[in-house]
């Protein structure tokens, strides 16, 4: 949607709903407590966005983090994208910071080290093998020019950015990739947010705009928003700009923001959602040549439950009521709510309230969030990553705030969700401004952990003490040719009757990127019954006998007459 006029108005849609009282009662005991393990590991940088009272809307976005093993020694290191105090862009702001796991709850800054600390004002983290060569490249989205980092293999990176062909200089937030063309290699898509000109943008003190009548700064709104690129892989060490090809550009651009790659209809290919804000979102369906239908309003994941535009920061997908289709997640704007679309084949309900999420993120404005299963007891649970990106809202009686908790919330395995926050440890009592949320197992112990990035503060680092003895499965699924980390993999377990899938990605969240493997939660059973596995590819495996409460890695079948595909 193009800027109209000359009217600027707050980001966000806002809703006329009034703050309700949380879904009430004290939760019970969920099994697990998180507990803010940042300071022990040495994490201590703050993540700077902007000057303090975020003058404009490139202060108060923020940006996402990056879990994943970049030196090959099978722990996962943490990347924490920074912004900057400046709207130049050819400034120099503060550094990334890169943090290797040592083990033990011990991460060392080896940014110097690695060669990475980009020092551009950055928004999206994308960690994915780009190249095919083995090892995890970094790519970060950055107001300014997008930066790509080539891993060589031996624990440092080369900026090959003008080689590869992905400098893009636009404002470049969610970013996310996969096969699209089932050719082998991993294409990219980048979302793009508004052209911000710091000379020209209204900004905090301009009378038109406004957040329930107190002043604060203006967007998106008002500003031109950007249209969003899909980078196809040449298979050269080179990408090319496919996005009117594959039937992606809109005349029309919306304000994007969240962006994953997910096989949402479950035919081998993978789909595209963005989560935009104050627009609709986007659900661009694979034809299975590589090109796309957009088909967001007719499946129904456009819009609120009361069929408006939200504000769609954040977003997942996964199978939370177990009938063995991936559904989705938005977070959103404060005054209004989370939006969770239920997948029912061919289209989506909206059932924020029917599941229990309605009135528990009423004052909260949401960032990052995933389905993981906390609790190992097979269900996915939702996490939160929360924060205001307007500190006048404190002190004002208006309902919400700048700093805010996070919130989790525990599947019921009945099609609901219980918040459960206030009883999952001291970790979710952490009040900051946070942003981007990547998920993972980094102590190898069987149940995710959490890593949060927090503005103008130290990112929160929640470690997982689950307590009620649940058996677990982990899944390494690996590739073949040049996407050896099977970017788009599916994966079935079953156990006691039921049948669990989860699927392997690369971008999600909040402008994040998680843990590339896979971790079933098991509850009570003793032994897996199942697991079948299909790749990119097509190919298809079965496996019986896996052990419970390991990590396993898998290959795919031989090419050939053995190999058995869909």
């Amino acid at each position: 949607m193009r800027a109209r006029g000359t009217t600027w108005v707050a980001v966000s849609l806002l809703p006329p709903a009034l703050l309700l009282a949380g879904e009430g009662g004290v939760a019970p005991d969920p099994g697990f407590a998180f507990v803010d393990a940042a300071a022990e590991a040495g994490l201590t940088t703050p993540t700077i966005c902007g000057l303090p009272d975020k003058p404009s809307i490139l202060d108060g976005t923020g940006p996402g983090v990056g879990m994943f093993d970049y030196d090959g020694d099978g722990r996962l290191d943490l990347y924490q994208v920074q912004g900057g105090i400046t709207h130049d862009p050819g400034q120099v702001h503060a550094p990334d910071v890169l943090y290797r796991n040592r083990g033990g709850w011990r991460f060392a800054d080896v940014t110097a080290a690695a060669g990475v600390g980009e020092k551009r004002y950055g928004h999206g983290c994308l960690a994915a093998d780009l190249d095919g060569d083995g090892d995890t490249d970094i790519y970060l989205s950055q107001y300014g020019r997008n930066t790509f980092f080539r891993n060589r293999g031996d624990g440092t990176f080369a900026d090959a950015t003008e080689a590869a062909g992905l400098g893009d200089e636009r404002w470049g937030t969610g970013v996310t990739a996969a096969d699209v063309d089932r050719d082998g290699d991993l294409d990219v898509y980048v979302a793009n947010y508004v052209a911000f000109d710091p000379k020209t943008t209204p900004r905090l003190g301009n009378a038109r705009c406004t957040f329930l009548g107190v002043l604060v700064f203006c967007g998106p709104r008002g500003l031109t928003p950007v249209q969003g690129i899909l980078y196809r892989n040449r298979g050269d060490g080179a990408f090319e700009d496919a996005t009117r090809a594959a039937g992606m550009w809109r005349e029309e651009p919306y304000y994007g923001l969240g962006a994953m790659f997910t096989d949402i209809d479950d035919d081998g290919d993978p789909d595209l959602y963005v989560a935009d804000d104050a627009t609709p979102h986007l659900l661009y369906i694979n034809r299975g040549d590589g090109t796309f239908t957009e088909e967001g309003l007719l499946r129904g994941v456009a819009f609120s439950q009361d069929g408006a535009e939200q504000a769609g920061m954040g977003t997942d997908a996964g199978d939370y009521n177990g009938d063995g289709r991936l559904d989705l997640i938005v977070t959103t704007f404060s005054h209004d709510t989370n939006t969770l679309y239920r997948n029912d084949g061919e289209r989506f309900e909206v059932v924020t309230f029917a599941a229990g999420l309605g009135e528990s993120t009423l004052p909260q404005l949401g960032w990052g969030t995933a389905f993981q299963d906390f609790d190992g007891d097979g269900w996915p649970d939702l996490f939160f990553a929360n924060g205001h990106v307007y500190p006048q809202m404190d002190g004002r009686g208006l309902g919400t705030a700048y700093r805010q908790t996070n919130q989790v919330f525990r599947n019921r395995g009945d099609g609901t969700f219980e918040d459960v926050s206030g009883a999952a440890g001291p970790g979710m009592a952490v009040e900051e401004s946070s942003r981007g949320a990547a998920f993972g197992d980094l102590d190898d112990d069987g149940d995710p952990d959490v890593f949060v990035t927090n503005l103008d503060a130290p990112p929160t680092l929640l470690r997982n003490e689950r307590r009620n003895g649940a058996r677990w499965l982990g899944l390494r699924i690996r590739g073949r040719g040049l996407n050896p980390d099977a970017i788009g993999a599916r994966a079935w377990v079953e156990t006691d009757g039921r049948r669990q899938v989860r699927e392997v990605r690369a971008g999600s969240s909040y402008l994040s990127t998680s843990d590339p493997r896979l971790l079933f939660g098991l509850g009570t059973a003793a032994r897996v019954e199942r697991v079948e596995v299909r790749w990119p590819d097509g190919s298809r495996a079965r496996f019986e006998g896996l052990a419970p409460d390991l990590y396993h890695q898998v290959s795919p079948p031989a090419p050939g007459p053995a190999a058995v595909r869909r």
